[in-house]
């Protein structure tokens, strides 16, 4: 369930992106029905949580060196980097294609993305119920 809450903030984050004037873009879904677009988000969404959950620490402890070097302002090119990884998977799956532009305009829908997943990352954490 966490996942999948996890999912749907990435996917809003995203979603909030391709509004913005970034040349970020999410095609498919649009003659389906009234939940496949929304579904195409939260593919997208839940594929960049993968990602982020998997390849990003692997990448932060290989860049470590350049992070403590930079005082942390790497981090935004490694985001940067997610959002390629996951424009290029989706060119090979049927039904989602993410496109984004140039490398600055980029570097801003990641930063923008990782404000908005930062802001609502709390809903998904867990609650302890107190009796």
């Amino acid at each position: 369930m966490k996942f999948v809450l996890k999912a749907a903030i990435a996917a809003l984050a995203v979603w909030v992106v391709t509004l913005l004037p970034l040349d970020v873009a999410v095609t498919g879904g649009e003659n389906g029905d009234w939940w496949s677009r929304p579904l195409v988000f939260l593919g997208l969404g839940a594929l960049l949580v993968l990602l982020n959950a998997i390849i990003k620490p692997v990448i932060k402890i290989v860049a470590f060196p350049v992070l403590i070097l930079t005082l942390g302002l790497f981090s935004a090119v490694i985001a940067w980097f997610m959002l390629w990884l996951t424009a290029w998977i989706t060119t090979n799956i049927d039904g989602i294609d993410f496109t984004i532009g140039g490398f600055w305009k980029t570097l801003l829908a990641a930063i923008v993305i990782a404000i908005i997943t930062a802001v609502l990352d709390p809903i998904a954490k867990d609650r302890k119920r107190r009796r």
